[in-house]
């Protein structure tokens, strides 16, 4: 009796222990290296790298990911959403004043499963560069700024109406 409850207590604990396994595997995609490179690439007009650094921070952590990595000098920005769907974003600048950016995406359908790399075009481009060239763009309208410096500095000498009134009474 005591020999069928010890066999039966170390089965129930070898039964948990491999519950809390996880596997590490990665499937990767079956398309090729380069179809794979392009969907997963995007060039922006600008040699700003760190512009597009926050940009890039900025968006995920708008797309709800919990950023897990930041290398401001590697250009390497890593994040997680709900556990199961890991992104890093990899930017680079080029040398004729354009920044490369480079998502990898890896999704585990469950906690039991495997993690898969995410190979699907749509995916890339409305997850992730889609809302990446909006900041962009709002950043640069943004950074736009009509008036001279002059202009603004001088702005703070004008009067008021009220004062110009009862200066010119």
């Amino acid at each position: 009796m005591i020999r069928n409850s010890l066999g039966a207590g170390a089965l129930i604990l070898a039964a948990f222990s491999l519950m809390g396994c996880q596997t590490d595997e990665v499937i990767l995609s079956k398309k090729g290296a380069l179809e794979l490179r392009n969907m997963q690439s995007r060039v922006y007009e600008t040699g700003d790298q760190s512009k597009v650094y926050r940009a890039v921070l900025s968006v995920m952590q708008d797309l709800g990911y919990a950023i897990t990595t930041v290398e401001p000098e590697a250009g390497v920005v890593s994040g997680n959403k709900l556990a199961l769907l890991d992104l890093t974003a990899a930017i680079n600048e080029k040398q004729d004043e354009r920044t490369v950016v480079r998502a990898n995406a890896i999704v585990r359908t469950h906690y039991q499963q495997p993690r898969h790399q995410v190979d699907s075009a749509e995916f890339y481009q409305q997850r992730f560069f889609e809302p990446l060239s909006q900041a962009l763009f709002l950043d640069a309208l943004y950074d736009e700024d009509p008036a001279p410096a002059e202009e603004v500095v001088n702005a703070g000498d004008q009067k008021t109406p009220e004062e110009t009134r009862s200066n010119d009474q």
